[in-house]
């Protein structure tokens, strides 16, 4: 049943690759389909230190992820989905984040990894707009790579809390 619902999940083929509606080729939308899949870790290893409730953070964007990815329509509710999820974790981990850290360096490592995840979803509109799908693919799917480098540097400084500590 596991492996039933893993490929029914995977980037749903057709006959032609540049269909008018889509917001990006079957081709780079299945790569970063793929690339998706790099939030399993960050969740796992937010659920195995013990900050279950971040955990759901990147579990929730693997979710939408996939779902999008496989079938990226531009006006589907899919997308809605996928981009009101990312904000949404974006914000409450940040939030957390700047609330509970004290480590100056520690909100500043991520920080900066956040921002260069922004920063690629910027240069993935950019190359877009220029024609350039594989380059804004390649940008789009540094985003799933940087941010989950942001959520392990988040989620390890978590742990190292006193009041985090204290809990355990």
């Amino acid at each position: 049943m596991y492996i039933s619902f893993l490929h029914n999940m995977r980037p749903q083929t057709s006959g032609v690759d540049n269909q008018p509606d889509l917001a990006i080729p079957l081709p780079q939308a299945y790569f970063i389909w793929r690339c998706a899949w790099l939030s399993v870790p960050s969740a796992i290893y937010a659920a195995a230190a013990a900050t279950t409730h971040l955990a759901v953070v990147p579990a929730s964007v693997w979710a939408t992820s996939l779902l999008y990815w496989r079938n990226p329509v531009r006006d589907s509710w899919r997308r809605t989905l996928d981009m009101a999820v990312v904000f949404s974790g974006v914000t409450y981990q940040t939030y957390y984040a700047f609330r509970h850290i004290r480590d100056t360096q520690a909100i500043a490592r991520y920080s900066a990894l956040i921002g260069c995840s922004a920063a690629c979803y910027g240069l993935g509109h950019y190359f877009m707009g220029r024609g350039l799908l594989w380059p804004a693919t390649y940008a789009h799917a540094s985003i799933h790579l940087v941010a989950n480098v942001a959520n392990v540097v988040l989620y390890e400084t978590i742990t190292k809390l006193p009041e985090y500590r204290k809990k355990i």
